[in-house]
């Protein structure tokens, strides 16, 4: 068996199939380094996530195999040679399914050559969430063996790469439910989050079960095809009937706070501690224009260690800010400017979702003015002053003298928090 499957990893289907994962990992890891860089969870997440692709590309590799070996009518010299008629079916099945998860595992090695030296937690069970994925990608080359051997035309390939590509698409619409546990695309949970070790035992369960359901069905070993049959059904049953993917508790020892020691409080989870240092110097400048304005947060909190429920408006002096897709690949902050961004939070109005139309749009433009304020940099005491605003209302406010601009943020935050439409609308008009 050995030597068939080594003769298969050199010249079959598999040392392409290792080509365009290898490929399709690169190429998945370079399009969102924000999503993976920096947490050994958010990579092997990304690992997951990128499975509406990868296991695509198995399902067509496994079909292309399979279908070749119909086209070149093989089954008959197979039948008469001493071996069980299963058994070079399975060797081509592993051959692929070793080769193309080889392939893109060593993209993925590339970038936790990436994650290693930036990465400040490393607990979490994460490396149970990456073997999900390999295990798919052997469920997925089955799929594809099956199908080839049904359908044995060269467009079988394509065409069922696509129609996983579409479906698997589809039962990410379902990822609110406890069923999108059987599919082996990451649903979006948190870097942060704990998936329990019973849905980890559970998707690996019914991944192997499918697996062998559609090798011996694609064998025509019936008996052995209903026994994996009802596995995979009396594994799934609990997975269905339990908690869906967004009830997952918070892992304690990711959501742990890092805080700065000097200035306005900036505080990171753990997991994202490796930004503390570039956060710090975007947060503190706008907590310290903020400082002793009553009614304003007094520091800023990754908003991964909020309590569950907790909304994204600032709470307790608090303003709470998102950093799971903040991250270059050298461990920086991805985008400065969406930071401070989120601090807008601050200035949104308590009105009714549905406020009069016309009254609505008036109310956004005083928030914008006041984010404008809270967000410029530009100081009065600079050397070279910012260019003038085309706002001519944040023109009147900016030339007010400072303690009177602080007077007015404060006034509108008061107003703000209580919706008072009439005081709001007053302060759109400094003079």
């Amino acid at each position: 068996m050995n030597r068939v499957l080594r003769i298969e990893l050199r010249r079959g289907t598999a040392p392409l199939a290792a080509l365009a994962m290898f490929g399709a990992g690169v190429w998945m890891l370079v399009v969102h380094p924000d999503h993976w860089a920096g947490r050994w969870a958010g990579l092997a997440n990304y690992f997951r996530g990128s499975m509406l692709i990868l296991c695509a590309l198995m399902v067509a590799a496994g079909a292309w195999q399979a279908g070749r070996e119909r086209r070149r009518d093989l089954d008959e010299l197979i039948g008469s040679t001493s071996r069980p008629g299963w058994h070079p079916l399975l060797v081509a099945w592993l051959a692929v399914a070793l080769a193309g998860s080889v392939g893109v595992l060593v993209a993925f090695a590339g970038a936790a050559v990436l994650v290693a030296p930036v990465a400040t937690y490393a607990a979490g069970g994460w490396w149970w969430t990456l073997l999900v994925g390999v295990v798919a990608l052997g469920a997925a080359t089955a799929c594809g063996t099956l199908v080839g051997r049904l359908w044995p035309l060269r467009v079988a390939a394509p065409v069922a790469g696509l129609a996983t590509y579409l479906g698997l698409g589809v039962l990410l619409y379902q990822d609110t439910t406890a069923a999108a546990w059987l599919s082996p695309v990451h649903s979006g949970w948190s870097v942060h989050w704990v998936v329990p070790d019973r849905v980890i035992a559970g998707q690996v369960a019914w991944l192997l079960a499918l697996t062998a359901l559609l090798l011996a069905a694609a064998a025509r070993r019936w008996r052995v095809a209903a026994l994996a049959g009802g596995v995979a059904i009396a594994v799934a049953v609990p997975i269905v009937t339990g908690p869906g993917p967004h009830r997952l508790p918070a892992d304690s020892g990711a959501v742990e706070l890092v805080c700065t020691e000097t200035g306005p409080q900036v505080c990171v989870s753990r997991i994202n501690a490796f930004l503390l240092d570039d956060v710090a110097p975007v947060a503190q400048p706008i907590l310290a224009r903020l400082d002793g304005i009553p009614g304003a947060p007094r520091r800023a909190v990754d908003h991964a260690a909020a309590p569950t429920g907790t909304p994204d408006t600032p709470d307790d002096g608090t303003i709470w800010l998102s950093l799971e897709q903040q991250s270059t690949v050298r461990g920086g902050l991805a985008s400065p400017d969406g930071l401070r961004a989120d601090f807008r939070a601050v200035t949104w109005p308590q009105c009714p979702a549905k406020p009069d139309r016309e009254v609505s749009q008036q109310v956004y433009l005083v928030s914008g003015l006041a984010a404008a304020w809270l967000l410029d940099e530009w100081n009065p005491t600079d050397p070279a002053p910012a260019p003038a605003p085309a706002d001519p209302a944040l023109e009147s406010l900016r030339a007010m003298p400072l303690v009177q601009q602080r007077a007015w943020f404060a006034a509108y935050l008061d107003a703000a928090a209580r919706c008072d439409v009439s005081a709001l609308l007053t302060l759109g008009r400094p003079r």
